[in-house]
């Protein structure tokens, strides 16, 4: 099972780096973190610190990571590759292990890169409106925030191997954590408990403090653990 596994994620990290729509992706998220950290430090109104103006991109990020993790399953249902796929790798278990993984990998480095590249960003426009940079904050919320944005997007993942459809998987995902979340929290308390919110406790605390980092984390991880494990039930009842 382990070297199944090891075989077949060494595969999907050789196919995604051959897809141009999830290089678009990476190089899209990167290029936003330039553009909204740029535009945010830019702004007289906006505070002086590299590390927070970094933060308030996070929200603009995920759609990136997101669109990468339905991608990395989505596409071979859309090209029919899922067949090929399985004729090399028939372990039904093997095959979403290896494909999470290699998007896992392929998230990380890009929202490590995107982050990075945006507080550098953000140094650099601060620098040029002569904005005495202060002590940049935790280094821990930047870390909370690449860790939010790998595992956000690997619920659009599992969307999109439960839906079998990159459309459907993008719109749902995209809807929920851009639309949805957002009118909720504003009138439900209980709003807090939807994976966008309370995974992006990572990076920004709760002023009500109802939950915590890890427990937000835990909210997070269970709402893809539950769809993951539904799609990985459906993946292994369908014909493909």
């Amino acid at each position: 099972m382990i070297r199944s596994c090891a075989r077949a994620t060494a595969a999907e990290l050789a196919k995604l780096s051959g897809l141009p729509a999830v290089l678009a992706a990476v190089f899209g998220t990167i290029g936003a973190a330039v553009a909204v950290t740029g535009a945010l430090a830019a702004s007289p109104a906006r505070v002086d610190e590299p590390v927070a103006v970094v933060l308030q991109a996070v929200p603009y990020l995920q759609a990136g990571t997101i669109s990468l993790g339905v991608l990395a399953v989505g596409t071979e249902y859309a090209d029919g590759q899922i067949h090929t796929t399985l004729r090399c790798v028939p372990d039904r278990l093997a095959v979403p292990v290896a494909k999470t993984l290699a998007y896992l990998a392929w998230a990380t480095a890009t929202a490590v890169a995107a982050l990075g590249v945006g507080l550098l960003t953000a140094r650099i426009a601060l620098a040029a409106r002569n904005v005495p940079v202060v002590t940049d904050g935790l280094p821990w919320n930047v870390v909370g925030a690449a860790v939010y944005l790998a595992l956000i997007g690997l619920l659009g993942l599992a969307l999109a191997a439960l839906l079998r459809a990159v459309v459907s998987a993008l719109v749902v995902t995209l809807s929920l954590v851009l639309v949805v979340s957002p009118l909720l929290d504003a009138v439900i308390p209980h709003a807090r408990y939807l994976p966008d919110r309370a995974g992006g406790l990572l990076y920004l605390p709760d002023p009500a403090q109802v939950l915590t980092p890890a427990t937000g984390l835990l909210v997070l991880l269970g709402w893809v653990v539950v769809i993951g494990s539904g799609a990985v039930a459906a993946f292994r009842r369908r014909d493909a």
